[in-house]
């Protein structure tokens, strides 16, 4: 109706009410109406970290994840991972935790897989080359491209400007709506940097690390808390 509707049903002589529940429309047609007006997917950040601001220690003796929340929190995690389109993580988390990136402790469809990874160096063994979900390779563009299979797409950008933008284009070129932002810290803060990012998920964990790799700066007073068995989840809008 090319925004002409209203006014043709009111010269029609029908009642016309508009406006109702309108913020609770847009709340929850978010990621339609932020891909329409912005251009982009719906960017969630999420992280955990401990009483004293850690994401990960320093070391592991193994390749996988030390928990942070609780089995509880992770629940919700999967939950999140089953509502939103892709997930995104780095090298380095790859490296250090092998994810599967999919919906395990929760019902719904696994999110497409999105990994950072400039000079191709994650080993087809890691979990994210299992071609179990539609997975997309953000490397460098001098970098030459590798294993490819039907579930595993390689796409290159230019790792010395702009990063977070250009893994934008590439989104939209997938026509991804929404992505949930899981990288380290260095991941996170560059969309942060960029101000790239609709809303942010941190669940603090009742443990502490004597040393690590510290959380990302996030300068914003969260709108919400909410405690989770001894967890307590912080969401955060970038409005």
């Amino acid at each position: 109706m090319s925004g002409k509707g209203v006014k043709r049903l009111i010269n029609a002589g029908i009642d016309v009410v508009v406006g109702v529940l309108e913020e609770a429309c847009k709340k929850h047609h978010k990621r339609f109406f932020t891909c329409q007006n912005k251009q982009r997917p719906y960017i969630v950040l999420k992280w955990a970290e401990t009483k004293n601001g850690y994401i990960a220690p320093t070391k592991k003796n193994s390749q996988k994840p030390v928990w942070i929340s609780n089995t509880y929190s992770q629940q919700i995690v999967h939950k999140l991972r089953s509502k939103e389109h892709a997930i995104l993580v780095g090298t380095t988390t790859v490296f250090a935790d092998n994810p599967k990136l999919n919906v395990r402790t929760w019902s719904g469809n696994s999110p497409v897989r999105v990994v950072l990874d400039r000079n191709l160096k994650i080993p087809l063994s890691s979990h994210v080359y299992d071609s179990n979900q539609k997975t997309i390779f953000i490397v460098d563009i001098t970098t030459h491209l590798g294993y490819k299979s039907e579930n595993i797409i390689y796409e290159q950008v230019d790792f010395t400007s702009s990063v977070a933008t250009q893994i934008i284009q590439v989104l939209q070129k997938h026509n991804i709506q929404s992505i949930i932002i899981e990288g380290g810290t260095k991941t996170l803060q560059t969309f942060i940097d960029a101000n790239l990012w609709d809303e942010a998920l941190v669940f603090i964990g009742k443990n502490r690390f004597k040393d690590g790799v510290k959380a990302p700066i996030l300068q914003k007073e969260p709108i919400y808390k909410h405690g989770i068995l001894g967890d307590e989840l912080k969401k955060y809008k970038n409005d």
